[in-house]
């Protein structure tokens, strides 16, 4: 029984082009991560003034700065939402350019279990794990956004009260 341990042969041009964009997956990904952390930053920030600004005794002095703390964490969040759902997009385009570059490639030395799922090479959303990896970055501005809305609705609530 004659077993080759060699791996599958890939061309330097396509190792190239298939490390070029490991690296841009991995950059996006990086770009992701820093964007989110961005987003919480900001948001913890906020969320401390309005809790504080919640509970102070005469509340109707300092709505004026609560209703400044709402907007301003309503208006981080919206903003965050296109830079993550940008990032998000390149990172599906560079995973189908390099899936479709794996399609090439005989064997699956060079291949992680996901790139070897039906149609990923195509629609990354037949890939479970990926989506659920980006599933915060995609939710997160959302739920700022419907807590700082919720947040206003208190605070008007409790103004006229």
């Amino acid at each position: 029984m004659n077993i080759n341990t060699e791996k599958p042969y890939i061309s330097k041009q396509d190792l190239d082009l298939l490390n070029f964009y490991r690296g841009e997956i991995k950059h996006e990904f990086n770009l992701l991560s820093t964007r989110l952390n961005i987003l919480i930053t900001c948001q913890s920030f906020l969320v401390v003034p309005f809790s504080i600004l919640n509970n102070v005794s005469n509340f109707k002095i300092a709505a004026i700065p609560q209703i400044l703390v709402i907007l301003l964490g309503a208006y981080t969040s919206w903003l965050a939402r296109n830079p993550l759902t940008l990032t998000q997009k390149l990172i599906r385009e560079w995973l189908v350019k390099q899936r479709i570059l794996l399609k090439k490639i005989e064997g699956n030395e060079y291949k992680n279990s996901r790139d070897i799922l039906y149609n990923v090479e195509i629609d990354t959303t037949y890939d479970k794990e990926h989506e659920q990896s980006i599933a915060f970055s995609k939710q997160a501005p959302t739920v700022f956004l419907v807590f700082w809305l919720l947040a206003f609705i208190w605070t008007l609530f409790r103004i006229y009260t």
